[in-house]
């Protein structure tokens, strides 16, 4: 069990009060107060509580007996080959499936993908129609006018042909992904919370600069497999 120092020092790190670990803990402040003094012993069920509430909070427990906020996830994946567009749209899917969600896509042209990766780009856009929980919002071009997909699923917007990314680049969930046309075509997949969330805030500010492009702009949608040809 935890002891009262690593109580002490877990609250300092949080920059939490007594009575803020009380609250979280659902222990007395009285209680917390004397526990920390040494003026009780305290009851295996009652460390348990301020153990759970301190590491739901961010707190790791280590040997020494120490303590230190727990570490963020940091998973990296490289894609290369022939296989980049399958394996980068279906980890979109499988990433969103669960829970719904959305794909924010920047630094896209529809016209390169439906003639590089038409099929990988074709089968996504059929399982987010079917999923009905998932929704694409795409930054392009000022004036790029080849839209894939259906209204209710993909919304586009226009952003200044000054700012528009060559590299295309996608946040969900709590990944960031960009796609390296090469040679050799190339994909990156970097899993963490603190840098989806950082490019997620740069896409929202985006996001509301942007224009929103003519309403009488077609969408390509595949019937039979295929898209209209534009």
């Amino acid at each position: 069990m935890i002891s009262i120092e690593q109580i002490k020092a877990a609250r300092s790190l949080l920059g939490w009060g007594q009575a803020d670990l009380a609250s979280a803990s659902g222990i007395s402040l009285p209680a917390i107060g004397n526990l920390e003094r040494g003026a009780v012993t305290p009851r295996q069920r009652t460390l348990k509580a301020i153990q759970t509430a301190l590491e739901t909070a961010g707190i790791e427990f280590i040997e020494g007996p120490g303590v230190r906020l727990q570490r963020e996830p940091l998973y990296i994946e490289m894609l290369e080959g022939k296989d980049v567009f399958k394996k980068l749209f279906d980890d979109f899917y499988l990433t969103l499936n669960k829970t719904g969600g959305e794909l924010l896509v920047r630094g896209v042209s529809e016209n390169r993908f439906m003639k590089d990766a038409r099929e990988h780009l074709i089968n996504y856009l059929r399982k987010v129609h079917r999923h009905k929980n998932i929704r694409n919002r795409l930054l392009v071009c000022e004036g790029d006018k080849r839209f894939v997909g259906k209204r209710e699923t993909s919304i586009y917007r226009w952003v200044d042909k000054e700012i528009f990314g060559l590299v295309p680049c996608y946040i969900y969930r709590d990944k960031y992904a960009i796609l390296l046309w090469g040679p050799p075509l190339r994909a990156i997949i970097i899993q963490s919370p603190s840098l989806a969330e950082t490019y997620r805030r740069q896409f929202e500010a985006d996001w509301k600069r942007a224009l929103i492009p003519p309403k009488d702009i077609a969408y390509d949608w595949p019937e039979n497999g295929e898209a209209d040809a534009k």
